[in-house]
């Protein structure tokens, strides 16, 4: 599924934000109720355009019995937002929570809901012990790529070709849905160490624009050819995506530190 529609990544576009409550009004609490997880199902639909998509609220419930988390975001008592995820595990046997999907209305992005909502899963996912969370985002959408790599400070060393193959919802119905596979470190002293590579030299891939949609499906295609191959590239030869910078629209790679497990998802062979 991977994840959108969160604060500075709405793959369906942000429009003009209607009046509503503050980011002090919006609870962040876990999904536990029947009811709860139908509104985190109903979320997902609403927020993707297509009930095929939305994970069921029994399945919801089994994730969240088996080690999984499901969050939703209330405002004023209306649910406006959700994450979810599950318990992952590396080929080495390392444990990691699989964060599958997170989304926020559009009149309610950019008010913070998203980054909360992210905020209190990783709060939770440390508490159980749990040092290492993965999700997958299209590289194509830059609002996304900046919250997750700057923002939130996250990492990627994955990338699949067609992750999800042909999808017909809103955010998916107009391309391949190439996935970077992200990897959001807890541990504060390996959050630092990850920060120090963003102030250092790199490699740049650019996400040009018109590479989503555009009027010449051909160029279209070709933009995307591009991305992808440097994203490989770069990531084939031992590089991790480290940081997004928005005003160059741009990736930078550098060079993995010493001592980080390796990837959970998405290896690039070499």
């Amino acid at each position: 599924m991977g994840e959108a529609s969160v604060d500075g990544g709405g793959g369906s576009g942000e429009g003009q934000r209607e009046p509503g409550p503050g980011p002090a009004q919006v609870r962040i609490r876990l999904a536990r109720t029947m009811e709860e997880l139908s509104a985190v199902s109903r979320l997902q639909a609403e927020i993707w355009g297509s009930s095929s998509v939305a994970a069921p609220a029994s399945i919801l419930r089994a994730i969240s019995h088996a080690g999984g988390l499901a969050l939703l975001a209330l405002a004023a008592g209306r649910p406006v937002g959700f994450a979810y995820g599950f318990v992952g595990r590396t080929p080495e046997g390392t444990v990691y929570h699989r964060s599958h999907s997170a989304g926020v209305l559009p009149e309610f992005r950019d008010l913070g809901v998203g980054r909360r909502l992210k905020l209190a899963q990783g709060r939770l996912v440390a508490a159980s012990g749990v040092e290492r969370i993965v999700w997958t985002f299209d590289p194509t959408q830059v609002r996304n790529a900046y919250f997750n790599l700057r923002r939130l400070g996250a990492t990627a060393r994955g990338f699949r070709r067609d992750y999800y193959g042909d999808r017909d919802d809103a955010l998916n119905h107009d391309g391949p849905t190439d996935r970077l596979f992200v990897e959001w470190f807890l541990p504060a002293s390996r959050r630092s160490q990850l920060a120090r590579l963003r102030r250092g030299s790199g490699e740049w891939v650019r996400v040009e624009p018109g590479q989503v949609s555009g009027d010449d499906p051909r160029r279209v295609t070709a933009a995307r050819a591009r991305l992808r191959r440097g994203l490989e590239s770069g990531l084939s030869r031992g590089l991790m995506v480290v940081d997004f910078d928005p005003a160059q629209r741009s990736y930078r790679l550098a060079e993995s530190p010493p001592g980080l497990p390796a990837p959970a998802e998405g290896r690039v062979s070499r």
